[in-house]
């Protein structure tokens, strides 16, 4: 691949995330890995063979013109919509009171993280080919209202609030940044605020939202039943201090913070590497959209452009939902921390997207030559 140097520390800081990410799975789920299934190294190994898969997968679809997702836009987002409805047939896995996955047997995957994919690419399409109409209602806010109403309604009953709130932040702030009326981006927000309490207070599906509340604003008064996690969480945060208690060398994950490997994998790299590790992370994270700004900036193409910020969104929002839960900022949910956490489904739809922006560098060096 004949990537700029923005390209290449794309993909190398990708590379950075991924391994790290590999071995923090390794060191935060061995005691886990050994009581479930007699071998310390189970999820370790999982992830590596995701992760091998995924940079095979970035590979080709770097090689993929972006062109063919905007032409067929329409028909990758119904297919991912219908995959999506397939959790609820006998097809679906249902964990923890939710149907969240398709599986047969021991595989399984959660096809909403391919719709967070197909509906940034539906509304860098929607956007492209109406650019100079976005500030306009019927072109602007209507059709964002309508792609949020479906992708964040059709993966809310499954129910994963947590998954429908980066897809939608995600396409608001695509059209925010393309220019959407002052007027409609305050709606959308009061909007927002309204249905989230809905969400939260008023709607029974599956798990109880209003304990999550309760957990984080109380754990430790709740550290027998709902705080229990966010009381860990915060405990292997507070104990890595400044440098942390060294690789492997953590206390949380041996049964007091449950699946560590996780949904919390970065409360354990905060007691394994401390102040200074997580902060090395984040500065990854920021790295990472910093350059990935750069390539959208370059390109001449407003779809290219607007595909890959809309991915960029996705990772950096879920990225900081995640953090700033396992640190008790915001209430708990169960985001993945990007190319950290154990998931093949995450990690392997991570990689691919990664693969598209690298495609987008890989044109705009083309198009300089």
């Amino acid at each position: 691949m004949k990537l700029s140097k923005d390209g290449r520390a794309i993909f190398y800081i990708t590379i950075f995330l991924t391994v790290f990410g590999i071995i923090m799975v390794i060191s935060s789920s061995w005691p886990t890995a050994y009581n479930e299934h007699k071998a310390w190294f189970h999820y370790g190994l999982r992830q590596t063979i995701f992760a091998i898969l995924g940079f095979v997968a970035m590979f080709f679809i770097s090689k993929i013109d972006n062109k063919n997702y905007k032409k067929n836009a329409l028909l990758i987002y119904f297919i991912s919509l219908i995959l999506c409805l397939l959790v609820f047939t006998p097809l679906g896995k249902e964990v923890n009171y939710a149907k969240r996955w398709i599986g047969y047997k021991s595989f399984r995957f959660m096809p909403s993280d391919i719709l967070k994919f197909t509906s940034v690419n539906l509304a860098a399409v929607i956007i492209s080919n109406n650019l100079k109409k976005i500030k306009e209602f019927k072109t602007g806010f209507l059709r964002m209202l309508g792609l949020v109403a479906v992708s964040c309604g059709i993966v809310f009953i499954q129910p994963d609030l947590s998954t429908a709130t980066v897809i939608g932040a995600s396409i608001f702030c695509m059209f925010l940044v393309s220019g959407l009326n002052i007027l409609y981006t305050v709606s959308t927000l009061l909007a927002s605020i309204l249905l989230g309490y809905i969400a939260v207070f008023k709607v029974k599906i599956g798990y109880n939202r209003v304990d999550r509340i309760v957990a984080f604003l109380d754990p430790l008064g709740n550290l027998n039943d709902e705080g229990w996690q966010l009381s860990q969480s915060l405990a292997a945060v507070s104990n890595g201090k400044f440098l942390g208690a060294g690789l492997g060398r953590s206390n949380q994950k041996f049964s007091y913070l449950s699946q560590a490997h996780n949904d919390f994998i970065f409360a354990i790299i905060c007691e394994e590497f401390g102040f200074v590790g997580a902060l090395i992370l984040i500065a990854a994270y920021l790295l990472f959209l910093i350059f990935g700004i750069r390539i959208a900036m370059k390109t001449k193409q407003t779809y290219s452009r607007l595909l890959v910020t809309g991915i960029l969104f996705i990772i950096g929002i879920q990225a900081y939902v995640n953090m700033s839960v396992v640190t008790g900022l915001i209430p708990p949910t169960g985001l993945t921390l990007p190319f950290i956490s154990y998931g093949g489904t995450s990690l392997m739809i991570m990689l691919s997207l990664v693969g598209i922006i690298l495609n987008v560098d890989i044109k705009n060096q083309e198009e300089i030559r």
